[in-house]
């Protein structure tokens, strides 16, 4: 166990994060029939499959082989190239707020409850602040999939919900450029 194998696997989790939040955004789009690219989604899909795969065998050896680290470095590329055009610009219909504001919420559960992993895979401390953030991110996930139930179905959406949905846009739109300046922190956790 070294401080290399915990930022490794920060850096992993970190990368399916966002491979999390492309695969929900892809997905929301699909349930709210908003026409979207089905082979960047099947591009996603794999990529986050694979990486995935890599955790549990991480967390038995706490090393990477050569061809795991050049597989997660053509990932970490590949997922640069798809949030390059993860925001649109231009006017943005309540639909794709939405799936902004899932995808965040979704995407940093999975950081959040990876980072709560490392400190159980290795053996560490982790900040009280993570425990704390599980039912947050439950409860607000929840909410996300009640609204994109509610839309798919056509059916009303209180006035208060949408309000919410707006603000936490807003809280995303503000954030954008950390969001793709911590992708760049992918590769000197791993490695590459």
């Amino acid at each position: 166990m070294t401080m290399d194998a915990r930022k490794v696997y920060n850096g992993i989790v970190l990368l399916t994060g966002y491979l999390q939040r492309l695969y929900v955004f892809e997905n929301i789009l699909h349930q709210l029939n908003i026409p979207r690219d089905q082979d960047r989604f099947e591009k996603v899909k794999e990529l986050f499959d694979d990486s995935l795969a890599m955790l549990p065998l991480f967390e038995q050896t706490k090393e990477l082989t050569e061809t795991q680290v050049k597989k997660l470095e053509s990932v970490t590329a590949e997922v640069e190239k798809l949030m390059a055009t993860y925001f649109k610009e231009g006017q943005i219909s309540f639909n794709e707020k939405l799936a902004y504001v899932g995808s965040t919420l979704y995407s940093e559960q999975h950081v959040n409850l990876g980072i709560l992993r490392l400190g159980k895979v290795f053996q560490v401390e982790v900040n009280k602040d993570f425990e704390m953030r599980v039912k947050f991110y439950e409860e607000r996930t929840k909410f996300i999939d009640t609204i994109v139930s509610l839309m798919k179905k056509n059916q009303q959406v209180e006035e208060k919900a949408m309000e919410i949905i707006e603000m936490w846009y807003e809280n995303v739109a503000k954030n954008k450029n950390n969001i793709m300046n911590d992708i760049r922190m992918i590769g000197q956790l791993i490695g590459f």
